[in-house]
């Protein structure tokens, strides 16, 4: 897990042009560890990346959104999700499991077992 001070830096290298929310969520998932933030991070970043924004926020959407056929998500925009998801949060995704993605609720799934279980403390220096 990366600490606060670390996640503060990262925010301000990595999410410059994003809306306010999304680095804030950033921060705020190093704090507390709520995969509410992170949920807010990820989607975030894929919205960030599609080429037609939806007409509703993609949290708002339901889980079985699918990412390709409703959200016309394609390889390059996933490509680019994922890249700046690993650097944000010093992670490395399974090729074969992204593969496999279908919807929303498979994304949040796969980037929130990656956290199962770590440790935080909020308010922990790097």
């Amino acid at each position: 897990m990366i600490s606060p001070a670390t996640s503060r830096l990262r925010a301000a290298e990595l999410l410059p042009g994003f809306a306010p929310e999304i680095p804030a969520a950033y921060i705020a998932f190093a704090e507390s560890g709520d995969p509410r933030n992170l949920d807010i991070v990820v989607l975030g970043v894929l919205r960030f990346y599609l080429a037609h924004a939806p007409a509703q926020p993609l949290g708002e959407m339901a889980g079985s959104t699918r990412l390709i056929e409703d959200l016309g998500c394609d390889s390059l925009t996933m490509m680019d999700t994922v890249f700046l998801v690993e650097g944000l949060f010093d992670i490395k995704l399974d090729d074969a499991k992204l593969a496999k993605m279908v919807t929303l609720d498979d994304l949040r799934e796969h980037l929130r077992g990656h956290f199962k279980g770590s440790a935080v403390s909020p308010g922990a220096a790097s």
